[in-house]
């Protein structure tokens, strides 16, 4: 999703700040105030904040505004008035996403919700807070923290009784979502968002809403309905005399009209757009100015001009770290070189928009990748120590047996004793074998976990690599994409892989509990991908029950089938899980209510013997009973000990 330039967070003014009053002074005279008074009371800091939001929004004076929000931290801290320490930091956290900082906005948001919390500040100064800090990670790119702080707030409000209603949570919930690709799932929120707006009577919050509604529709690959949200947010920007919502609105439409394959009707609100943030100096939204003008001139075939714009924005998206800018502005200027068939410049840009995607999980894969070798050598040689200290036991023992042994026709009676001593160091000592074969056969199942997860991909991706160069040589840029995209899956499949051995060998999760949660983690997001309503039942009598590590992966192992075969096989609505402890056996079931099959007859359902094969060797029994039309249920019992 793309998201509007101008702050979101600014709807919530009215409710999250100090300045609540709906006719201001004009600037001048609030600043006369300022000068001539001294800071200390509320009335100077509610003064500060309402100067601070016209520097923000009127004159886009953002060192001035940054600046004077300082001041009014500092005095409101002094003299402990802390609404007033909550109304500084949330216009520090404004004037932060203003300037595309979304380091400091995450900073300055979390800090409005402490301060708010803390000092236990009104219901709805908190909510406002929590509706803040969810823009926040809105901006920063984590939209699971969206989707958890703007339930949170949702729930907040409900649990306080806090009217009127904010959108904001449920617009942010439908953007997170559409992120995610639920964009189905995103509309429900995002209609909410618009009762609620109208509701509230608020003509900018409205209009911040048709421009990110309008974003919404192009995503879904409906540019005539973009178009027309556009248009209404642009009309009341104008209304409203907001310059930024403005650009926003000639923003959206020109990218619209690209979209509808009509650039040459773009040029003219293109302009205009660039026009109001070069009067503003306003960076970011040059940036993005420059990358809409080059696709206005991509679509019209004039490639030169495109270029120059589309170098432009990477030029001063580089110089300003504005990422997000720089990754599109990039993959555009390859798709440009692309249609010239100029593939060498194009697989330079794409490749330079890959990284900006890919590194961060390229990192992560690396250092779980050397972890798990540094974990598996520190655990060879600790088994090498301990077989070397069992030698030297061995060696010990058989030179006391020895001794024993020529004297026992002298000792005579010690002779039973010897023989007691014999026998339980022999006991003894075969204890401590079979604890080293343990873990030689705990060594084995890493190196055999590693070969088989892990190797053959790893070998994949490197004839991939080598193909890919080749690919790039011949000038098959189609073709290397694909090849680089595969090798994305595969390396995200060896960091899924090696996740799951080292769950399995960690001691941590050495009880039935962890594994309950486990499945249920692992099957949570699948039956949301297919729309099933899922439920699990975790007794808490597993908490205690410890299992060791072969049984726990089998089970892992089995359920992780189970939940495949019923996302793949089923067409089910609704399923559940429930893991029990009963009579000292672990009792774990898989219902659905699909379309069933019958179990004596061959199936598609893939890994049925394989599970079976599981059950066996863990000592227990699975049992599936299923009829066509009828869903499926799935029993496993097993003793953990």
């Amino acid at each position: 999703m793309r998201y509007s330039f101008i702050l979101v967070i600014t709807t919530l003014l009215l409710n999250a700040t100090v300045a609540t009053a709906q006719s201001a002074s004009p600037i001048d005279s609030l600043e006369v105030y300022l000068r001539t008074h001294s800071p200390t009371d509320s009335v100077y800091v509610r003064a500060m904040d309402k100067v601070i939001i016209e520097y923000v929004f009127k004159k886009a004076d953002y060192s001035r505004a940054d600046s004077l929000s300082r001041q009014m931290a500092d005095v409101a801290s002094r003299i402990g008035f802390w609404t007033g320490l909550v109304g500084a930091y949330r216009n520090r956290a404004i004037i932060a996403q203003l300037k595309a900082d979304n380091k400091q906005l995450l900073l300055f948001s979390q800090k409005t919700l402490e301060v708010a919390e803390q000092h236990a500040l009104p219901p709805k100064t908190i909510y406002g807070s929590l509706c803040n800090l969810a823009v926040a990670y809105d901006k920063s790119g984590q939209p699971e923290q969206v989707l958890q702080t703007a339930l949170r707030a949702i729930r907040y409000q409900e649990q306080h009784h806090i009217t009127p209603r904010f959108p904001i949570p449920h617009r942010l919930i439908g953007g997170a979502l559409a992120t995610m690709g639920r964009l189905q799932q995103a509309i429900p929120y995002y209609k909410e968002a618009g009762v609620i707006f109208r509701e509230l009577g608020d003509k900018r919050g409205i209009a911040i809403f048709e421009y990110q509604l309008g974003d919404f529709y192009r995503d879904l690959k409906q540019p005539a309905e973009a178009l027309r949200h556009h248009r209404q947010a642009l009309a009341l920007g104008e209304a409203l005399q907001y310059e930024l919502l403005q650009f926003d609105g000639l923003n959206g439409i020109a990218n619209d009209l690209v979209a509808l394959n009509r650039p040459a009707e773009g040029f003219a609100p293109a302009r205009r757009a660039l026009a109001i943030v070069q009067k503003q100096k306003n960076k970011l939204g040059i940036c993005t100015a420059y990358t809409t003008l080059g696709d206005l001139y991509r679509g019209q075939k004039q490639y030169e001009q495109a270029a120059s714009y589309f170098k432009q924005a990477i030029e001063l998206a580089n110089t300003n770290g504005y990422k997000d800018e720089l990754k599109k502005a990039s993959q555009h200027l390859a798709d440009l070189y692309g249609e010239q068939k100029d593939f060498q410049q194009a697989y330079v840009y794409q490749l330079q928009k890959n990284n900006l995607v890919d590194s961060a999980a390229q990192v992560n894969t690396n250092a779980e990748v050397q972890r798990l070798i540094a974990r598996y050598q520190a655990d060879k040689k600790e088994a090498q120590i301990r077989l070397l200290q069992q030698e030297k036991r061995i060696q010990q023992e058989e030179a006391a047996r020895s001794r024993w042994q020529r004297n026992a026709l002298v000792l005579g009676a010690g002779l039973l004793l010897l023989l007691g001593v014999a026998i339980g160091a022999w006991l003894l000592n075969r204890a401590k074998v079979q604890r080293l074969e343990e873990a030689l056969t705990l060594r084995k199942q890493i190196a055999h976990d590693l070969h088989d997860e892990v190797g053959s991909t790893l070998s994949s991706i490197s004839l991939l690599s080598g193909h890919t160069n080749m690919l790039l040589s011949q000038n098959k840029p189609e073709t290397a994409q694909r090849m680089v995209q595969k090798i994305y899956t595969d390396a995200r499949q060896i960091l899924e892989s090696i996740d799951e051995i080292i769950w399995t060998i960690n001691p941590g999760n050495d009880s039935l509990h962890r594994v309950a949660m486990r499945l249920q983690e692992y099957a949570q997001p699948l039956m949301e991908s297919k729309n099933i309503r899922f439920s699990s039942d975790i007794s808490p009598r597993l908490a205690d029950v410890p299992v060791p590590m072969d049984i726990r992966r089998n089970l892992y192992l089995i359920g992780k089938e189970a939940i495949n075969n019923l996302i793949k096989y089923s067409e089910a609505t609704e399923a559940t899980i429930r893991f029990d402890h009963v009579d000292g056996k672990l009792a774990v079931q898989i219902d659905d209510n699909g379309q069933g099959f019958d179990p004596s007859k061959p199936s598609v359902r893939t890994g049925q013997a394989s599970m079976q094969q599981r059950a066996q060797a863990m000592g227990g029994t699975l049992n599936v009973q299923s009829a066509p039309g009828k869903g499926t249920q799935l029993r496993l019992e097993v003793s953990p000990a």
